[in-house]
């Protein structure tokens, strides 16, 4: 018999770089590139005298990244630039 209870969600505040790109559905990679350019919020989680760590990006400093796009005019596509316009016609 199944329990009337549903499993516990748990939203973390930080997100590993695969947990952020499956969470938002924006790729690693672009991901990283918001990152250098300061867009997103991120820590580099180290042990004292350690060089490498493990980095955490910020779930409240992605979702305003995504939100602030929501709202802004959205911009052509590079391939579409030059394309004549054609009227649908049905077939």
């Amino acid at each position: 018999m199944a329990t009337p209870y549903a499993p516990a969600t748990i939203n973390p505040r930080w997100l590993t770089l695969p947990q952020a790109a499956a969470y938002s559905g924006i790729g690693e990679r672009c991901i990283q590139n918001y990152l250098r350019a300061g867009h997103i919020r991120s820590s580099n989680c180290r042990a004292p005298g350690a060089t490498r760590g493990r980095r955490l990006i910020d779930r409240e400093s992605l979702d305003n990244f995504i939100l602030a796009g929501v709202s802004a005019e959205p911009s052509p596509l590079a391939m579409n630039l030059n394309r004549a316009k054609r009227a649908c016609t049905p077939a």
